[in-house]
């Protein structure tokens, strides 16, 4: 939000007319509006209560499986009753459901929304549902909605969005890229209302990155070796992209221990810093909030200032940012360090579904997984430097680094 509040001001110096526009998430939105107070769930509390609902009914499936179950079909589908449900295209699952079946699991979460409601919980897309519903009946709050990351949002989402402005040629604004989706969210535009045919722009050329940068970048994506995908007269990447920056390639250190990889970590960012380039257009990104920690703790011994990145609220702007892979998206630095990209964390197994459980919603995980790496190393305009610990990513090893 800090980044579009800065762009805002860039783009509009009269002070009132800024005021008149509201930046915030689609959940912060919902959260306004309802002005609830019940709390939303927290890390792994959703799958918990599906736990204990399906204890309650019966069910003998998994807690994921509901969860996903109720965010891909019934929140998405907009499902209100057990004959709607019993009749719907299960779209995108990869695990069967025979109809004899969905009584019970629509029991089960009728179950596990009915206990949030009693201990004043809610869901994040329960409320953006709730919301939806709202706007439909009472009318739109805005006269205009700018979407920013269009590509990550949920069908209910979308269905909140287009309820909060009158439906009108200059209504929404939608930005988004499909290959920096690190959601797992599937949505047909037209099924919540929102028309774009006819109306659509591809943007073709990338103003971040330098064309060295942009296709490592996307040899990560597509899972080949970056050698294999050379460009043509055009200057194009395989998936169309063109940049008309150049520079050095991306850098890779293997260390053997950890240690090792934050001493390369400070001898490069070091390097960066004796080049000219400033600690505050240097970003670390990692994938997990501990070995950004350690990054922080690292370069201060080091006597280089660094600071972690809340949000994507820069807290002291002389310093190297340090964060999550998803804290950065949306931002761009100059020179950029990935680091703790080793297997086991990218993909990271918690985070992928297993491919007994439903292999469609499996491989839709790796690909948000292999989406996430590729914006952390597309954040980087000038110079890029990854780096591991033990064996690579395999989707690194992919790439034929």
């Amino acid at each position: 939000m800090a980044a579009l509040r800065d762009g805002l001001a860039t783009l509009v110096e009269d002070e009132a007319l800024r005021d008149r526009v509201d930046i915030m998430t689609v959940d912060a939105f919902a959260g306004r509006v309802v002005s609830t107070s019940r709390r939303p769930l927290r890390g792994g509390e959703e799958e918990t209560r599906w736990g204990q609902a399906a204890r309650a009914t019966g069910f003998s499936g998994t807690g994921q499986f509901l969860a996903q179950e109720y965010k891909h079909v019934v929140l998405a589908q907009d499902l209100r009753t057990l004959e709607g449900y019993e009749s719907c295209e299960r779209r995108g699952r990869g695990s069967a459901l025979p109809s004899s079946s969905r009584a019970l699991v629509w029991r089960t979460i009728e179950e596990f929304t009915g206990r949030l409601s009693a201990d004043g919980l809610r869901t994040y897309l329960g409320t953006c549902a709730e919301v939806a519903d709202l706007l439909e009946s009472c009318g739109p709050r805005y006269r205009h909605v700018v979407v920013d990351q269009a590509q990550d949002l949920h069908p209910v989402q979308w269905r909140l969005l287009r309820a909060a402005a009158p439906s009108r040629p200059d209504d929404l604004f939608i930005a988004g890229d499909p290959h920096q989706r690190i959601y797992d969210s599937k949505v047909s535009l037209k099924a919540v209302g929102v028309r774009v045919a006819g109306r659509l722009t591809k943007m073709r050329k990338n103003y971040r990155s330098t064309h060295e940068i942009l296709s490592w970048a996307t040899a990560l994506l597509v899972g080949r070796p970056f050698e294999q995908l050379a460009d043509d007269a055009r200057n194009e990447t395989l998936l169309g992209y063109r940049s008309s920056l150049h520079g050095t390639r991306p850098e890779m250190l293997g260390a053997a221990s950890e240690a090792a990889e934050l001493d390369g970590l400070v001898e490069r960012v070091r390097g960066w810093l004796d080049s000219g380039i400033a600690a505050g257009e240097i970003e670390v990104s990692a994938r997990f909030n501990k070995n950004g920690d350690k990054a922080v703790d690292r370069l201060r011994q080091a006597g280089i200032p660094a600071a972690r990145l809340r949000g994507d609220t820069v807290s002291e702007a002389d310093a190297v940012q340090v964060g999550t892979m998803h804290a950065f998206k949306g931002l761009e630095f100059r020179s950029v360090a990935v680091i703790g990209a080793s297997v086991g964390a990218l993909p990271f197994p918690k985070a992928v579904t297993p491919i007994e459980v439903d292999r469609l919603q499996h491989a839709a995980d790796l690909l948000a997984e292999r989406c996430l790496l590729f914006v952390a190393c597309t954040r980087a305009r000038d110079d890029l430097y990854v780096s591991w610990t033990g064996e690579p990513s395999t989707f690194l090893v992919e790439a034929g680094v």
